[in-house]
């Protein structure tokens, strides 16, 4: 599958959260889970196993990520987690 565009990656995500999309690091983010998940496949399972969180996996994955410096809002979390899920669609 060919690498998926920044108009489609933007309008996706457009769609997906019900407001306009703007984050310039989003594609980027998109292009190394594609390019992580594609290089080993137990990264892609770790990836792919990620996007089934339910409400309490997520906040504990929120936790673990501040653990480690990066601090995100529960909608960043949703948002990282899209951005996962779109990216694997990518993965040959």
């Amino acid at each position: 599958m060919k690498k998926p565009t920044k108009k489609d990656f933007y309008e996706h995500m457009s769609k997906k959260f019900n407001t306009k999309y703007k984050d310039p690091n989003g594609y980027m983010e998109l292009l190394d889970v594609i390019q992580q998940a594609t290089a080993d496949d137990s990264i892609f399972m770790e990836l792919a196993e990620l996007t089934l969180m339910n409400k309490a996996d997520r906040l504990i994955y929120r936790y673990a990520m501040a653990c480690q410096g990066r601090e995100m809002t529960p909608y960043q979390v949703d948002i990282s987690l899209a951005i996962i899920e779109y990216g694997l669609e990518y993965v040959v």
